[in-house]
């Protein structure tokens, strides 16, 4: 099944995966991991000028996602009405100590991308060792230190953030990895 939400007829994608991510996208739903939320706004900057690397980079590793192992189950993905440098993505958790969370993140692209990583950012508000608790930006140098342009690609990037919610993963972080150091030693904590 298809996880790249697209107003094209072609995408072949679940009647209510579909619903429920577009639900999401649009606010129309609650985006927990536990109740209330609270969400973090994202301000694109709609008259600047893209740098034409870039865009090619962006718009090719997004057609990318409709090869069958590249957009992770569960993972709905569409680009931002800001901006073609930000992606906004649904995630189902369906496995693991988050199970039936619907997370929330943006995927940003630099003006250098795909010399420099693409950054993520929780939206939804995330109790996880990797996420820092006041801006949700996930922490990614335990897996792309350094970020490799010609190896590395976005769908690397998604399947990596799902893996990190499995227990798997989290037995594997070390602490100086970890931006949010509480939920760091409460999960070793828990596990030990």
């Amino acid at each position: 099944m298809l996880s790249v939400i697209s107003n094209s007829p072609a995408v072949e994608l679940g009647r209510s995966g579909w619903n429920q991510a577009q639900a999401v996208l649009s606010g129309r739903s609650r985006t927990s991991v536990d109740s209330p939320t609270t969400t973090r706004a994202h301000h694109a900057d709609p008259g600047l000028a893209i740098n034409p690397v870039t865009q090619a980079a962006v718009s090719l590793e997004y057609a990318s996602l409709r090869h069958s192992r590249h957009c992770p189950q569960g993972m709905y993905v569409t680009p931002s009405a800001d901006s073609p440098l930000v992606w906004e993505v649904v995630f189902f958790v369906h496995q693991g100590y988050y199970s039936d969370a619907v997370i929330r993140f943006e995927v940003t692209f630099p003006p250098n991308y795909p010399d420099a990583p693409p950054s993520v950012r929780f939206v939804t508000d995330v109790f996880h060792p990797l996420v820092t608790p006041q801006t949700g930006k996930l922490s990614m140098s335990s897996r792309f230190r350094p970020w490799r342009p010609k190896e590395h690609h976005i769908f690397d990037v998604l399947h990596w953030i799902k893996a990190a919610f499995k227990k798997d993963a989290l037995d594997r972080f070390q602490e100086h990895d970890c931006l949010n150091k509480e939920a760091f030693r409460l999960y070793v904590h828990h596990v030990s």
